[in-house]
């Protein structure tokens, strides 16, 4: 298994080379992640990876985020966050917005629905570089008809694990070797926050958390308090 650092001036050549042909991990701060060309054979690699079923859906790792805001359904937003600029206060977050109709279910829709994590830094950089290489590869079936090719993304580890999430090199490690991972992106792990990034799930008139995780109460309290009135 290839290691680079996600500064390396070779990285994004390196993980477009792999995303070719095979899924690549990459080291968030908080957590270790594969990511997959979103294409139905890219989420193949993912289910292979990690020992996982078949007929599972996908959220992604954000580059273009208006990309990733004109699929949302107009209509579908809270007004506070309707806009590409007012998504921004989501970075360090899934975002599941619905993108298709409700009974749309694919590698990369749940119930109509898709989430993408939002990251700033060199993680936003490369994802943004990834996105516009995997131009030519966009399946519109699989993702509510959009052109939409932003990187699967999923937590770097088998499928129902009990140890849960991966946030250490060593396990990393292992499970890299174990699965014959061609290439991980190393980059200095967080001191404090570790685990999946928390999931939040806009909607018209509310907000809900459908995962905890690092950084959800910072988030959730820069939000408006009347979107969580039912949570």
């Amino acid at each position: 298994m290839r290691e680079l650092h996600i500064e390396d001036p070779d990285t994004v050549d390196a993980v477009l080379d792999v995303l070719a042909h095979d899924a690549v991990m990459i080291q968030m701060p908080a957590v270790f992640v594969l990511i997959a060309p979103a294409t139905t054979e890219g989420a193949g690699w993912l289910n292979r990876t990690k020992t996982r079923l078949s007929g599972k859906n996908y959220g992604t790792a954000l580059g273009d985020l208006e990309s990733f805001y004109r699929m949302a359904v107009p209509g579908t937003l809270p007004p506070e966050l309707d806009g590409v600029d007012k998504l921004r206060i989501m970075t360090g977050a899934f975002i599941r917005i619905s993108v298709a109709p409700p009974d749309t279910d694919t590698v990369m829709v749940r119930g109509g629905t898709h989430q993408g994590v939002l990251v700033d830094g060199p993680h936003g950089a490369l994802f943004r570089a990834v996105e516009a290489g995997l131009a030519g590869t966009a399946e519109p079936a699989i993702i509510g008809g959009h052109h939409f090719t932003a990187p699967l993304c999923t937590s770097a580890n088998v499928s129902g694990d009990p140890d849960g999430s991966i946030v250490t090199w060593e396990r990393a490690r292992e499970f890299g070797v174990a699965t014959k991972v061609p290439l991980v992106v190393r980059c200095e792990p967080a001191v404090d926050a570790i685990g999946s990034y928390p999931i939040f799930w806009l909607r018209h008139d509310r907000i809900s958390i459908e995962r905890e995780g690092p950084g959800m109460d910072e988030l959730r309290a820069a939000l408006p308090a009347r979107l969580f009135a039912d949570c």
